[in-house]
């Protein structure tokens, strides 16, 4: 169970966006409270508001967009999350948090975090075998962030399932 526990979701542009839909739901069923970041190519695959109306928190895009309301006791996601983890991610969004660039809201929590990290990505067979992406999730890996990766499909590279996503949740902060 994952009662009471803060999770930050990470959306990148990615088709598969749509099934955080289910995670947000998955997650939330288990007790999390679920906050979501989402690039700004990632509302190209999934509207804003359908995942804010699933998870019940406000949905964070733009890095230095004000506030709807002030909070005296506002503390950013990055350090009050319990799990901070990225599904679908991206093969740019993958090179961004391997290489420390920090040029938008979700690579900024990323690299500020001290909660533990997942990754589920969902990247070209194609482009996640270049020699360039093997580089980054090997370097990510080794700074000790997990990555999820599809055992059932051909490719690993693709979404795996959200069971499998959920699992390593729980096995990580459960």
């Amino acid at each position: 169970m994952l009662l009471g526990k803060i999770i930050t979701l990470g959306i990148t542009a990615c088709s598969p966006a749509n099934q955080s839909l289910t995670l947000i739901k998955e997650l939330k069923k288990r007790g999390a409270q679920v906050h979501v970041i989402m690039t700004t190519n990632a509302a190209n695959f999934i509207t804003p508001l359908m995942v804010q109306r699933e998870a019940g928190t406000p949905i964070q895009i733009e890095q230095f967009e004000l506030p709807k309301a002030y909070d005296m006791n506002h503390q950013s996601l990055s350090f009050k999350s319990d799990l901070m983890l990225v599904a679908p991610i991206s093969a740019n969004t993958v090179g961004k948090a391997a290489n420390g660039i920090a040029d938008n809201l979700l690579t900024t929590n990323l690299l500020s975090t001290s909660a533990p990290i997942i990754f589920a990505t969902h990247i070209n067979p194609k482009m996640y075998s270049k020699p360039s992406v093997q580089r980054n999730v090997k370097t990510l890996k080794e700074d000790g962030v997990i990555f999820v990766e599809n055992r059932e499909a051909k490719f690993p590279s693709l979404f795996p399932s959200i069971e499998a996503i959920i699992k390593t949740v729980e096995k990580v902060i459960g």
